[in-house]
């Protein structure tokens, strides 16, 4: 009796083994391209491709590089599927300029938006500038040689306040974070920096407090900006929102994290993602901290600039022309 028991249990573990493997090799295989292990970057892509992996609907793996230069080439050629990567690299990417001047990828497609990344203007809370108007004459972090995507939302951030480059002392750093310590240390008035970014907490702390200057909402404002970074717009931070340097409401500059993806990925395996991101995107942000800001709204934001693959603009009930 006992051994008869035993052998039942075998063989039904065994066809409940058998049965998982086969709805895994049923599952589309999709290989992550991301930046260098221990960026936000490869944070985010690591995320997303647990995050599908979990659902059962897709199988992943990610693989690092030194930043976007490196990886989206390889996916607009197809050698890997996907990446999720910020608009200021993919508009560079798609146009070709900045680091990929003269050598556009043509050949990339919007699986979804992520969520948007907001970033502003950093000003010390006892500087008495209060608006990025007030910056005229004021040293402004400059170059980003590191990061030269970004160069273009400084632009675009004083373009908003009515000032080009020839109002503002420039003032070169390699990078966003050594403008915030350029900021802290009184070597810079004001830095271009992510709301939610690391530093945040320690500048405000090292530095006397904080402040992110508010963003002018008219129309021609915002023209403004988009002209100067075409993936830019405008969001509302709240007090609720918890931002430290922003105790009241303002608007400040934001672009997306978008997924993307090349012309060999299977229509099975972009439909797969962008159908899991829609009907367990809310789930998923609510169990990662890293993607919890993503939202269905943001899912389906659509860009004129990068259409929608076909099986992801299906999936996620978007109209194509």
């Amino acid at each position: 009796m006992t051994r008869t028991r035993l052998l039942t249990a075998a063989i039904a573990a065994g066809t409940l083994l058998a049965a998982v493997a086969t709805v895994q090799a049923q599952a589309p295989t999709v290989r992550f391209a991301a930046g260098q292990q221990g960026s936000q970057n490869y944070g985010v892509n690591a995320a997303l491709a647990q995050a599908f992996k979990s659902a059962g609907d897709i199988n992943t793996t990610v693989q690092a590089f030194g930043g976007p230069t490196s990886y989206l080439p390889l996916v607009n050629s197809g050698e890997l599927d996907v990446a999720a990567v910020v608009m200021p690299d993919l508009g560079d990417a798609l146009r070709g300029t900045g680091p990929f001047k003269g050598n556009p990828q043509k050949d990339i497609k919007l699986v979804a938006a992520l969520f948007p990344s907001p970033v502003g203007l950093m000003v010390k809370k006892d500087s008495g500038i209060k608006s990025i108007a007030d910056l005229k004459g004021k040293r402004v972090a400059w170059g980003l040689t590191a990061q030269a995507s970004l160069l273009p939302y400084v632009e675009g951030a004083l373009a908003n306040g009515g000032l080009t480059r020839n109002d503002v002392k420039l003032v070169p750093v390699a990078s966003v974070a050594n403008g915030v310590d350029d900021l802290v240390a009184g070597r810079v008035d004001a830095t271009l920096f992510a709301l939610r970014g690391g530093k945040v907490v320690e500048a405000d702390s090292a530095g006397g407090g904080i402040l992110w200057l508010p963003f002018d909402t008219s129309p021609a404002a915002v023209a403004r900006m988009q002209a100067l970074a075409p993936e830019a717009y405008l969001l509302e931070v709240k007090p609720e929102d918890k931002v430290v340097g922003a105790p009241a409401p303002i608007s400040t500059m934001a672009y997306d994290y978008v997924l993307v993806t090349g012309p060999k990925t299977s229509d099975a395996a972009v439909g797969a993602m962008a159908k899991t991101l829609m009907d367990k995107g809310t789930d998923i942000a609510k169990g990662n901290k890293v993607l919890g800001s993503m939202t269905p709204q943001a899912l389906a934001r659509p860009y004129k600039q990068l259409p929608h693959h076909p099986a992801a603009a299906a999936a996620l009930n978007i109209k194509t022309n």
